[in-house]
């Protein structure tokens, strides 16, 4: 049997019929997202074309009522963002979006694991290229002596004097929760930090039988994951939404360059009009302010040391 030769022109893509409907991503697991509809309800979709890159918080156009497996809808189109928190993939290579429409970023640590300030760090510098406002999360605080609490405390102020609230927290005893619950309301906020922090725990204390609507998520969606490998947003009792987020292990900063490190800690922009230099690095300039400052004690060392060591690993990835 002869076949007819191709003519090199490619079909149409297959059009969708229906009306083309507003949602909002809850969550995700596998290739099936859980939407929020305009009336408040629920249907899960599957994405095409721009729809691909929806992420958890995305305000999304869907049509309903595909002809589809997995799920009830096509999101075919995602609507402008107002903020994204985006890193680097595994490999180093692509941006991946986290959450979009955020106001608030909620860092977590705790002291197991290790509290590591230059996590922190990396979250600030995304936070503020976004205009997110950023708080910080101390989780755990049943496990240490007043002594040691002191100690953390005094670690860690020179973040409350930059502008980024500290919360001393536990998941465990409820300690400290109706502050940080003050702190959640009436804005769409995200849980963030290294793995084994505590975050599904704190939300979890805050809303009750979170975890129930964590599993629903993947129930929804057909998946049956785990919620430690997806995100997904919960609605607060007392106002306001919160998206809890995978923990990881680091956070590869996207979409700056490593001279523009420095436009990104607040202390450095402030003190930055004394430098000899416009573009001034901060490293080895002569009548460098910020050094000046290091010297004085007046900027944190271990913030200028998360400083240079961001600003290395750009200058690494070519950025």
């Amino acid at each position: 049997m002869t076949r007819r030769p191709k003519s090199g022109r490619r079909r149409p893509p297959k059009q969708h019929a229906g009306e083309r409907l507003h949602g909002r991503v809850l969550g995700r697991v596998g290739p099936v997202f859980l939407v929020e509809t305009t009336t408040t309800s629920q249907t899960t979709c599957i994405a095409r074309g721009a729809g691909k890159t929806a992420v958890v918080g995305d305000r999304v156009e869907y049509i309903a009522d595909i002809d589809a497996e997995l799920a009830n809808g096509l999101i075919v189109g995602v609507l402008n963002r107002k903020s994204t928190l985006a890193r680097r993939d595994a490999l180093g290579r692509k941006k991946q979006v986290l959450a979009a429409n955020l106001d608030r970023i909620f860092i977590v640590s705790a002291i197991e694991p290790e509290l590591r300030e230059g996590l922190i760090d990396r979250y600030l510098v995304a936070s503020e290229t976004q205009d997110i406002e950023a708080h910080i999360v101390v989780n755990k605080t049943d496990l240490l002596t007043a002594a040691e609490l002191d100690a953390i405390t005094l670690r860690l102020r020179h973040y409350d004097a930059l502008g980024y609230p500290v919360h001393y927290v536990s998941a465990k005893s409820n300690s400290g929760l109706t502050a940080l619950e003050t702190a959640l309301a009436d804005c769409v906020s995200i849980l963030v930090g290294h793995s084994g922090v505590g975050k599904t725990s704190l939300i979890n204390s805050i809303c009750p039988g979170v975890s129930e609507r964590v599993q629903a998520v993947s129930d929804a969606t057909g998946r049956g994951q785990h919620t430690t490998t997806t995100s997904a947003l919960y609605k607060l009792p007392k106002g306001g939404e919160v998206v809890d987020s995978p923990g990881v292990r680091s956070f590869g900063l996207w979409g700056i360059t490593a001279n523009e490190v420095k436009n990104y800690f607040p202390e450095f922009v402030e003190k930055s009009d004394g430098c000899k230099f416009a573009d001034c690095q901060h490293i080895h300039e002569p009548k460098c302010a910020i050094r000046a400052a290091l010297e004085e004690q007046t900027i944190d060392a271990k913030r200028y040391q998360s400083y240079l060591n961001i600003r290395q690993s750009l200058l690494d990835e070519g950025a």
